[in-house]
């Protein structure tokens, strides 16, 4: 028939023919139909970053139980209808004894049972929640709806042809039965779901014809935007996952003209009547539209192409018809759509929809129009985008719209995050805005406390908490009252840099406010969360005890501690472990975190008894049915690697191997070894001084490689996993350590090179490389290697490690020296400091060889030394100037030369209070009997030989910082 029969009039229909039970899921009332609108005249709310959710049709109830299905179809959720026992409806063995039950003998419960199971596993909301279904189960629970469905139409078609007159069994299938099956279809996002969404529309395109030649009065099996809307869907989710996960880009464009072919379906079935005039309700067709713009802005948040396709098509092709489809709301819900999915397409597409909207003769935008626009601003990741939103208000109030507090708080709150240099200016402006359009007469623009709290953040995110303190001031001059949220990020500026005194203080202050009447300013959990955090971030020796305070005053207010509390509390206590423990013990509940904090606290602490601590928390932890993650098992293992136990690298490796195969096992994400975990084990290795140690640690490395490359990206080494190794070989004093640590030298610079910069080279690695010469022991370095020249000249770096210099010492050089010319060049941020320098010293000062490489290596030292000296920047201290005069006691030839340079050496010494112990014997067993008593002062060389650094003034000693390490000889 001609006339397509929806919205109101299909109802009013279908009330006549079902029995109330029935149609309560369906049928819409006065009660429940209507959906707000976005129009001017709604009072204006805060912009919650989300559209409102749906308020689905339903019929009033009629019992108890059709009440509470119906205010679960409002509220958007539906839970299973339980039995008289009380027990939920159990899917499959409904299926199975509908299927039992003979043709024309369901009973009225039997149906209700099969419509709500069928709503069940249809549902957006559910699917939406049901995140961890398989593919499997959602193409299981489509299937069975798709079942029930066929049950139904078997019945109904029974009741149709066999019952007697007047005596014809309550009509169960509609078109928006059949709708539950393609929903369900098109939910499930399975391969080949958009086909089975399709045939299940097909069927009721049949159904609908063959009802016309029966001639029946009126057609409730008419497809309707439902239908169509969610067959759409499908194909249009399968077109998505072509080309984003499959990436088959031609089967996603087949998928995408089904999707058209439907909506042109739609067209032709609804868009148009034959007699020209309007089908149905234009008023029930927009919030049809809107109610599907909402449900996809609600459950395909990655998706919002899907409505925005949706309302363009229907938007264009009902400008033909006399029908009004869609209105200032379906826009604002695509524009919220976009914001929601955070896509970088989202600030192009929200533009475009506004631009639409304003050239538009029969949609004009509203102040949520502009709101939505922002919201899509202030999700975007672009830099370049942020500064749009000022010209976003200037267009509002072009086109005569009045702003409010709430758009220009969005506003605000972009520049607030950003962070930058003039975010905080920025927000300054916005504020000087608000004041003046409030004193203008605008009220509704006033600043309120959420305006002065997002310039609060501005200020701690640029500028720092002293600042942001300033702006609780201003509040109260202007009459309004700072809340909890003021106060809290104030005080997490202040805990971010670990200022705990100052965090207390506010603490404090926020206390007073309340007891003075701002009820507003009750201290919170989170602001008691973040006074601990600045505690155990602070470092003092009483953040302990202080925090244990915090806690009580907690009690008394009555915000009881929870596990989260406890465990900041267990951080406090960082320098004792014993307390750690026995706050871990008085706990309610202990969970990961809770163990983890307690053992990384015994790794820091170091020693035999920590490390076995360690591992019995690892232990029990397991036996409590606590699952240990990688912070747990990395824990224990740099414990043991500070434990100073035989073995101890060992356990280590055997407690990663541990871990790996409970990754493997149970496949949490939680338990993947990382790069962290790997090179607390190398740091293990190289603190063992066990023969082989390093070669193990560099085989390590080798495997972090290979498990990168098969995937696991947490496994990648960076540069402190190079520079332990590094180190691991500068410790073995093998023959072959300086070469073997230049070859992982140079591959963090390929690396480096190709565009990695996690394995940048810094000042550690440098260093690492050059003590690796200094105690290989080897009589020259490594041979040359010109590709190293080459890729270091491709990068300007000059000289390279492999140069025409022998020695190591000359290699040593080159390695400080291409660091000084990679820092000039940008290359790295790290300057050579006193200790590198002293490093190239040192490799110099343990050369061994003929008189010439001796001769070469000297002139190095006597470089280097020479530069620190001149040099505003660096420093020697008592370490240096022990190993210079270690060099010229070990390089030079015993003469005139050798006494002046030690007595220049010495005397600098002196004058930089940096004489130790080790400067002493140097002095001594390099000089001449001559210069030792003339250095000290002496007439007798047993008087002077005899002397210690006790013996010398303290001015000579005045600034040596630590302990000597003992002679070096």
């Amino acid at each position: 028939m001609a006339a397509h029969i929806m919205g109101s009039a299909l109802l009013v229909f279908l009330g006549a023919l079902w029995p109330v039970s029935t149609v309560a899921a369906y049928a819409p009332s006065p009660a429940f139909s209507v959906v707000p609108s976005f129009g001017a005249n709604r009072p204006r709310q805060r912009w919650s970053g989300r559209p409102q959710s749906p308020i689905l049709l339903s019929a009033a109830p009629s019992s108890v139980d059709d009440e509470r299905v119906a205010k679960a179809l409002v509220n958007g959720k539906q839970s299973p209808r339980k039995t008289d026992a009380g027990a939920p409806i159990d899917k499959v063995q409904l299926a199975q004894q509908t299927e039992e039950v003979p043709l024309g003998q369901l009973t009225p419960d039997h149906r209700r049972d099969m419509l709500t199971v069928m709503r069940q596993l249809s549902s957006m909301d559910r699917r939406r929640d049901d995140i961890v279904a398989t593919s499997r189960k959602r193409r299981q629970d489509a299937a069975m709806v798709e079942r029930l469905l066929d049950r139904l139409l078997r019945e109904h078609q029974y009741s149709v042809e066999f019952a007697e007159d007047g005596k014809q069994s309550g009509q169960d299938v509609n078109a928006r039965t059949y709708n539950l099956a393609i929903k369900a279809w098109a939910n499930a996002n399975v391969r080949g779901s958009a086909e089975k969404a399709e045939r299940v529309l097909k069927k009721l395109k049949v159904a609908n014809i063959n009802e016309e030649k029966a001639s029946t009065p009126a057609s409730f099996l008419q497809p309707d935007l439902y239908s169509f809307a969610y067959t759409y869907a499908a194909w249009y989710k399968e077109a998505m996952f072509a080309a984003k996960n499959a990436e088959n880009d031609k089967a996603s464009s087949a998928a995408m003209r089904k999707a058209e072919t439907v909506l042109q379906s739609m067209k032709q079935v609804l868009m148009r009547d034959g007699r020209g005039e309007p089908s149905h309700s234009s008023l029930n067709v927009v919030e049809d539209v809107n109610s599907l713009l909402v449900l996809w802005s609600n459950t395909n948040a990655n998706l919002p192409g899907l409505a925005e396709r949706f309302l363009r098509f229907v938007d264009e092709e009902s400008k033909t018809t006399s029908d009004t489809w869609t209105n200032t709301r379906s826009y604002n819900l695509v524009i919220n759509s976009w914001a929601k999915s955070g896509s970088d397409e989202s600030v192009t597409r929200a533009e475009a929809l506004l631009a639409d909207m304003e050239d538009s003769s029969t949609l004009s935008p509203d102040l949520l129009t502009y709101s939505g626009v922002v919201s899509c601003l202030a999700q975007s990741k672009r830099g370049a985008d942020h500064p749009k939103a000022d010209a976003v208000l200037r267009r509002l109030q072009a086109n005569g719209i009045q702003p409010d507090a709430v758009i220009y708080n969005q506003v605000m709150n972009i520049y607030s995050k950003q962070g930058t240099n003039g975010a905080s200016q920025r927000c300054e402006k916005v504020l000087k805005q608000m004041e003046s359009l409030a004193s203008a007469g605008n009220e509704q623009v006033a600043p309120d406390v959420r305006t002065y709290n997002l310039l609060l953040s501005a200020y701690a995110n640029e500028k720092g908490p002293a600042e942001a303190e300033k702006v609780i001031s201003r509040m109260h001059m202007n009459n309004i009252k700072p809340n909890a949220v003021s106060f809290t990020t104030t005080m997490d500026a202040y805990a971010k840099i670990g200022d705990a005194h100052n965090s207390l203080r506010i603490l404090s202050l926020m206390e007073k406010e309340y007891n003075n009447g701002n009820s507003d300013a009750k201290p919170t959990r989170r602001a008691y969360m973040s006074a601990l955090n600045s505690l155990a971030k602070s470092g003092r020796g009483d953040a302990g005890t202080r925090a244990e305070a915090l806690v009580q005053t907690m009690e008394r207010m009555g915000l009881k501690p929870d596990t989260q509390v406890f465990n900041v509390l267990i951080n406090c206590h960082k320098n004792s472990a014993a307390r750690a423990e026995k706050v871990l013990y008085r706990m309610g509940e202990r969970d990961v975190v809770s163990y983890s904090s307690v053992m990384h606290i015994h790794s820091t602490t170091g020693g035999v008894k920590a490390a076995k601590r360690a591992q019995e928390l690892l232990d029990e932890m397991q036996k409590e049915d606590v699952e240990p993650n990688a912070h747990a098992f990395n824990s224990v293992i740099t414990a043991l690697s500070r434990s100073g136990i035989k073995n101890a690298a060992q356990k280590a490796e055997g407690l990663l191997k541990k871990m790996e195969a409970l990754y493997e096992e149970t496949g949490n994400a939680n338990l993947q070894p990382s790069a962290r975990v790997y090179t607390s084990v190398i740091s293990a290795w190289a603190k063992s001084n066990e023969p082989g140690s390093a070669l193990r640690a560099e085989i390590l490395l080798k495997l972090m490689w290979a498990m990168y490359k098969r995937g696991n990206k947490a496994a990648k080494p960076n540069c402190h996993t190079f520079t332990s190794v590094i180190n691991c070989w500068a410790k073995s004093r093998d023959k072959d350590a300086g070469e073997r640590a230049e070859a992982l030298l140079d591959q963090m610079i390929k690396l480096y090179e190709k565009g990695d910069r996690e394995v940048k080279p810094n000042v550690l690695t440098l260093t690492a490389a050059i003590h690796a010469y200094a105690r290989s022991g080897a009589r020259d370095a490594a041979s040359k290697v010109d590709s190293i020249l080459s890729e270091m000249k491709a990068i300007g770096v000059h000289p390279s490690l492999q140069t025409s210099e022998h020695g190591k010492a000359a290699k040593a050089h080159a390695i400080l020296k291409r660091m000084k010319d990679m820092h000039s060049q940008g290359v790295i941020a790290d300057q050579a400091n006193e200790f590198l320098y002293t490093a190239v010293i040192n490799a110099a000062a343990t050369t061994y060889g003929d008189e010439e490489e001796k001769q070469e290596a000297f002139r190095i030292a006597y470089r280097v030394f020479k530069e620190i000296t001149d040099s505003e920047r660096l420093n020697a201290n008592h370490v240096t100037y022990s190993t210079f005069l270690r060099a010229i006691s070990k390089l030079v030839p015993s003469g005139e030369k050798k006494d002046s340079l030690i007595s220049a050496a010495f005397r600098l010494c002196i004058r930089d209070g940096q004489c130790d112990s080790n400067c002493l014997f140097h002095m001594k067993n390099g000089a001449s009997q001559e210069l030792v008593c003339d250095l000290l002062g002496c007439s007798d060389y047993n008087e002077a030989n005899a002397l210690s650094v006790d013996d010398f003034p303290l001015d000579w000693t005045r600034n040596v910082q630590q302990r000597s390490r003992g002679r070096i000889r």
